[in-house]
């Protein structure tokens, strides 16, 4: 196995937590989001939430690895903008959200990825694919059909790291003869993604956001390796 080198600049600081003051600023940013407020507004912005969440991304990046080597880890490429797409946010220059994505590289569609996402009350992590497919959906029952005990483990395991699964349902069974409901609920699944959603909370202020989400990535790696194979290489 090739042991990727992580290329870390000197000059990074350890990631200690948002500041305490970044909720109530993206709170009031849904009523102060204008054209004329954007020159200060850019200011607090990259302080409260683009340099604390770049660090985050550097933190989490050894982790990111060693789910999957091959994991974008670049955080030009990783880390959100603080600019909502002025084609259709015009009125509204600044993302009152932020995020970061570990996507695999070379994929236009079904891109596999561990993300995570925080709002002014909320924040998420897990797994994601990205622009899901039919077509990537149907690989992966296939893998899940043909071997339904690791996926059973790793998706019985999402319990006890306290995540689950997300996405809409068909209204009827496609599987009735699969008698396990955990595989029955992954492949009944029109698209998924597999996370924790949390209030905001004194973790999101200290190292231990970071702590939390190293633990549920390497809790996933198994699921993620799992999904990657079906994906990629059947």
């Amino acid at each position: 196995m090739i042991i990727r080198k992580i290329n870390m600049p000197y000059d990074v600081k350890p990631f200690c937590g948002f500041p305490e003051s970044f909720a109530d600023f993206l709170f009031q940013l849904q009523f102060n989001n204008t054209i004329d407020s954007l020159p200060e507004n850019k200011i607090t912005y990259k302080h409260l939430i683009t340099e604390p969440l770049t660090l985050l991304c550097h933190a989490l990046t050894p982790t990111a690895l060693l789910v999957s080597e091959t994991l974008i880890t670049k955080p030009s490429k990783c880390v959100s903008t603080m600019y909502n797409d002025m084609r259709f946010s015009r009125n509204t220059p600044l993302k009152g959200y932020m995020y970061i994505r570990f996507r695999e590289p070379s994929h236009e569609k079904d891109i596999l990825g561990l993300y995570f996402d925080m709002g002014y009350d909320y924040y998420s992590y897990g797994i994601r694919i990205y622009k899901q497919t039919s077509a990537g959906m149907e690989k992966i029952r296939k893998n899940v059909i043909e071997n339904p005990q690791p996926f059973m483990h790793e998706l019985e395991n999402l319990n006890q790291l306290n995540m689950r699964i997300f996405g809409d349902k068909y209204v009827k069974d496609h599987y009735p003869d699969i008698k396990n409901e955990v595989l029955k609920d992954l492949l009944n699944r029109k698209s998924f993604y597999f996370g924790r959603d949390c209030p905001i909370n004194e973790s999101v202020y200290n190292g231990q956001l970071l702590n939390e989400i190293s633990s549920a990535y390497n809790g996933v790696k198994g699921l993620y390796i799992l999904l990657k194979k079906s994906l990629y290489m059947n």
